[in-house]
């Protein structure tokens, strides 16, 4: 068993940061996202992460998310099913964008294009074995340009649907705001606007630093 009580299985640059923030709001804190390991400095922590990634290890990731009550995006999403059996009672959101080709132009614009930029070291050790571990879950390289990521996109949400109980999924698109959410989850809606983080522009503005070899470890935050 472990403590989460709402897995992410969508796929990054599916509003996961935004979703993030608003689980805090509710009360699901700390949420678990790809950026906790990106702003990471421990050394030790980080050969963990590499160790999960590249042996599927869920023990190991079931202990470093014992003190979290909710994780979106990367990695996690790639490990919804391993979660959903540590945590029988969790809410799965399956987070998505308007359509597969909004979800491309935005993928190939962030997180493709940041993986040609893996900064050196510790960290730029654990996301090269996060791309391997990409490959294996998706069965395609989702860097390459000659992989149709319309098509990984689509066949990841219908798995996702097909394989968790309706009762238990929520398909959420961050425009829909608060309601859906926090009927879902059983909770007050806040009366604060629905979070936007993470756009585009805010993304390229790190892997700008990056390209340029400005980019140090603990430096990313989005």
């Amino acid at each position: 068993m472990s403590n989460l009580k709402v897995i992410g299985a969508g796929l990054g640059r599916t509003s996961t940061k935004s979703l993030q923030k608003a689980l805090h709001t509710l009360g699901f804190r700390p949420c678990h996202h790809m950026s906790e390991i990106l702003t990471e400095s421990n050394p030790e922590v980080l050969q963990k992460w590499k160790k999960i990634f590249l042996e599927h290890d869920v023990e190991l990731l079931k202990l470093e998310l014992e003190a979290f009550q909710a994780c979106v995006d990367y990695p996690c999403c790639m490990f919804y099913k391993e979660l959903m059996e540590l945590s029988p009672d969790a809410k799965v959101i399956l987070s998505v964008r308007d359509s597969p080709e909004q979800w491309e132009k935005s993928a190939r614009s962030t997180i493709m294009k940041g993986s040609e930029a893996l900064p050196s070291g510790d960290l730029g050790d654990v996301l090269a074995a996060s791309l391997s571990l990409m490959i294996r879950v998706h069965g395609a390289d989702m860097h390459s340009l000659e992989t149709d990521l319309q098509q990984k996109y689509t066949e990841w949400n219908e798995s996702v649907k097909a394989h968790v109980p309706s009762d238990k999924l929520l398909v959420f698109n961050a425009k829909e705001g608060w309601q859906p959410l926090c009927k879902f989850l059983g909770v007050p809606v806040p009366s604060e606007p629905f979070p936007v983080s993470n756009t585009t522009a805010d993304f390229n503005k790190v892997i700008d630093k990056a390209l340029t070899g400005q980019l140090k470890q603990g430096e990313l935050d989005f």
